[in-house]
């Protein structure tokens, strides 16, 4: 058949049937959904949320290209005295979340408390 985007979008956003899942013990983490065309002269579209609620996040596209540049946000910090590379290793911590994955964990603690 053919299913748009947008409907796979809103199906991925349904709680009533269970594919979203925002409690129970269990998290929805994330959705993707793809659109991938037929015709090869046409890019793959990837859509992501990655956020700890699709019914309450915006899909973002994405395609893969050569040469893409990774944003900021979404690197994993570096460390000059990396516990991973000293020996022996991981003798300490360090706190590797990117800055959208701290935004994202702010934003389940907020819909933890209902707000």
């Amino acid at each position: 058949g053919h299913i748009t985007a947008e409907t796979f979008m809103a199906i991925l956003r349904d709680k009533a049937s269970g594919i979203c899942v925002d409690s129970e013990g269990f998290r929805t983490a994330g959705s993707m959904g793809s659109v991938l065309p037929r015709a090869p002269a046409l890019p793959c579209v990837h859509f992501f949320t990655a956020t700890p609620d699709p019914s309450r996040s915006v899909f973002k596209p994405f395609v893969f290209v050569a040469g893409l540049k990774p944003a900021p946000q979404v690197r994993s910090p570096t460390f000059r005295d990396d516990p991973a590379k000293k020996i022996p290793r991981f003798q300490s911590m360090v706190d590797r979340r990117h800055e959208l994955y701290r935004r994202h964990q702010a934003a389940l603690e907020l819909m933890e408390r209902d707000q």
